[in-house]
């Protein structure tokens, strides 16, 4: 119809340009140490939330969900006479909606709202059909938390979450249609939507997910793992109008390109705060998260304040070790145990289903991720095969060792001097004596 329309979305379909616009690098922390340990770790845990380092996944994600809005928009303004038709006399029409699914913590919402932020800004649009102009939307967002129905949800988008009682869910919907081609909203994003009133069986999800895929633009509906599972037990038909088109997100595979460049980031912005070599923190980090990036914030905020229990301002290797092992660690600890014993087995549990992907994964995928940890596995595994074949003086000097490197991490506290040994009169005396025979007093002064 004209050139904004036609160019709104030329700058989110090529991946350098996306990547350019939703990478985020916080600034360096400053003087850390001059702070309160906790108040100090809770800044940098800030810091590390920040951070956004898209991986490839995401880049592909965003590419693919901006060009089908583009093709969307394409189709709605192809001709002044179908913009107009589709105002006045809004087509049925029922999408597919992508599935964005993955683990809790793995990046989901902040892959949404890059998403988001790529997307054009709205303009406006001037036509023979208005009295001035009309402002065009790229998209509509919609939390399912705290949704009861999909009148709720419906409802966000034409009344600003004001539930009409004089109107039912087909009326609302023609109405969400009409908009929705009027405004050119040519994606709708439905996210959190594992939090649909909790406790609501999954018949009632259905309805509502259905309710948004009949608004007509492309549709995305972000979910974890564990309502898949319960759209998974629905009957055929609504399974394969909900759950044919995945995108499954899955942690970073350890030692790939995108794990070191999170890892090299959170350095970068500790500013001198982590003390650990790159591969060396790299491993041990995925080793305690399962390449989960809230753990890893998790993680490095609980290890920071472990170093400064310890009386340093900087965080050692020792250090993460002590922080996945304590009570603030210990609930993302079990679920990364738990994780890593269902990625070593052949079998699925029926008591984990959160912790489970419900779609089929590529091999490549698999092996990789089992392959880490059947290589940590076996260095436990090993360490403890070895020592319990030492000697007790291979032991003695083993625990010698271990102390002595120890020290060069952790604060070394000023030893006690050794107690006086008790002596007689006249050992006292002759020691005395000795002490003038051998000429150690010092001259007088002049």
């Amino acid at each position: 119809m004209n050139e904004i329309i036609e160019n709104r979305f030329n700058s989110c379909l090529y991946p350098e340009q996306i990547r350019a616009q939703i990478t985020v690098r916080p600034e360096p922390l400053i003087a850390l140490s001059d702070i309160d340990s906790r108040m100090a770790a809770e800044l940098l845990a800030q810091a590390l939330k920040q951070i956004f380092v898209p991986n490839e996944f995401t880049i592909a994600f965003i590419q693919e969900m901006a060009g089908r809005a583009a093709l969307h928009s394409r189709l709605l303004f192809s001709s002044e006479v179908n913009y107009a038709s589709r105002i006045y006399d809004p087509p049925e029409s029922e999408v597919v909606p992508v599935c964005l699914t993955g683990l809790a913590g793995v990046g989901k919402s902040q892959t949404i709202a890059a998403l988001r932020k790529v997307l054009p800004a709205p303009c406006d649009l001037t036509c023979n059909h208005y009295h001035g102009s009309v402002s065009l939307v790229s998209h509509w967002y919609a939390s399912a938390r705290g949704k009861a129905s999909g009148k709720g949800l419906l409802s966000d988008f034409i009344t600003g979450g004001r539930v009409p009682s004089q109107i039912n869910v087909a009326q609302l919907l023609i109405e969400c249609r009409r908009r929705a081609n009027r405004d050119g909203v040519s994606l709708v994003v439905l996210e959190e939507t594992q939090h649909i009133n909790t406790g609501l069986g999954a018949a009632k999800v259905t309805d509502i997910l259905l309710s948004m895929a009949a608004i007509g633009p492309p549709m995305i509906f972000v979910s974890n793992y564990s309502l898949v599972h319960k759209l998974l037990r629905r009957n055929s038909e609504d399974k394969q109008r909900l759950l044919s088109d995945p995108r499954i997100m899955l942690p970073d595979e350890p030692g790939s390109a995108d794990w070191i460049a999170y890892i090299d980031e959170c350095i970068r912005v500790s500013n001198g705060s982590i003390r650990v070599g790159r591969d060396e923190l790299a491993t041990e980090i995925y080793r305690c998260t399962f390449g989960i990036k809230r753990f890893a914030v998790q993680l490095l905020k609980q290890a920071y304040i472990e170093c400064r229990n310890a009386g340093r301002q900087d965080i050692a290797l020792p250090d993460i070790t002590r922080a996945y092992r304590s009570a603030a660690y210990t609930i993302s600890a079990n679920e990364v145990e738990q994780l890593q014993t269902l990625a070593l087995s052949n079998w699925k549990s029926t008591t984990h289903l959160d912790l489970q992907c419900p779609f089929e994964l590529p091999a490549a995928v698999k092996s990789n991720v089992v392959q880490f940890a059947r290589t940590e596995r076996q260095s436990r595994v090993s360490a403890k095969v070895f020592d319990s074949a030492l000697t007790e003086g291979e032991r003695a000097a083993k625990k010698q060792l271990q102390a002595s490197i120890k020290e060069e991490v952790e604060l070394v506290k000023p030893s006690r001097r050794p107690p006086v040994a008790k002596v007689t009169e006249e050992e006292q005396a002759k020691a005395f004596f000795d002490y003038i025979d051998g000429g150690k007093v010092s001259p007088k002064p002049d």
